[in-house]
């Protein structure tokens, strides 16, 4: 299994790339609650580091309480990124890429 530091990585790619599916799937089927939860935190600062605007991110409620500590909470922002909590994303993470890319200067 690739490690969590480069799956965000491939994450960034496939967005980058401009032929990923939309959503972007993420299985997560093996990953702790935990490493998930840290997998969906490294690819947004992967992609906000490469200037890939996302959405918003939808994940399994479990990720979001491993995110906020809390059952309560319906979503969470990471580095301005939106993760909602999805009971439809059980086992996965669904990644939305903005129709707008960011320019650096």
């Amino acid at each position: 299994m690739a490690g969590i530091a480069e799956m965000a990585l491939g994450i960034a790619t496939t967005l980058r790339s401009g032929i990923a599916p939309y959503p972007l799937p993420v299985e997560l089927w093996g990953y702790a609650p935990e490493d998930a939860a840290q997998l969906v935190k490294f690819a947004i600062d992967e992609c906000v580091d490469a200037g890939i605007v996302l959405r918003e991110i939808r994940v399994d409620p479990v990720i979001v309480h491993e995110l906020t500590g809390s059952k309560s909470e319906f979503g969470v922002f990471h580095r301005d990124v939106p993760i909602s909590a999805d009971t439809a994303c059980r086992g996965r993470v669904d990644i939305y890429r903005a129709k707008t890319e960011s320019r650096g200067l």
